[in-house]
């Protein structure tokens, strides 16, 4: 994914690709996708920087499969910022229920969704450990979502 490395500026001239590729997946297997966050390359909102960190944060989808229903953020990335990692607990309590779980959606080209709780994100970034920075300042970890163990 090339917009994994570059400053929010470069990233949202971009496509999403994976919200695309999720969107794919959900048609595919039937599933019901309500868009339910910001979309950044369709609607872009000036000064974005400037809201709550909680308003930035919303979730993408709710999406409705054959037996459950699902809060979903997608990332087309394994880059995960340091900003949204310590927001991580609280965003399981504000964006959950028992009946609509949490759930961040990793999509890469060729494979289905990889699909983590907020908690198992929570132990890889920890498991990380190396601080990165891209150019505009912002901190992120690789979270290593590409390497077998973590494969479909």
């Amino acid at each position: 994914m090339t917009g994994g490395n570059h400053s929010y500026e470069q990233r949202i001239k971009e496509t999403n690709i994976g919200e695309e590729l999720f969107e794919a997946y959900c048609e595919s297997k039937g599933f019901h996708l309500v868009r339910l966050g910001f979309d950044q390359h369709k609607v872009n909102v000036p000064n974005f920087f400037r809201l709550n960190p909680y308003i930035r944060n919303i979730p993408d989808y709710v999406v409705n499969t054959h037996d459950a229903t699902y809060v979903v953020n997608v990332k087309g990335t394994d880059n995960f910022k340091q900003s949204e990692f310590k927001l991580l607990p609280e965003f399981g309590e504000w964006f959950s229920s028992k009946e609509a779980q949490l759930v961040y959606a990793f999509c890469f080209r060729d494979q289905n969704p990889l699909l983590l709780y907020p908690e198992k994100i929570i132990r890889l970034y920890e498991e990380a450990k190396i601080d990165r920075q891209w150019n505009d300042g912002v901190i992120y970890r690789c979270l290593n979502l590409r390497s077998p163990k973590h494969g479909d």
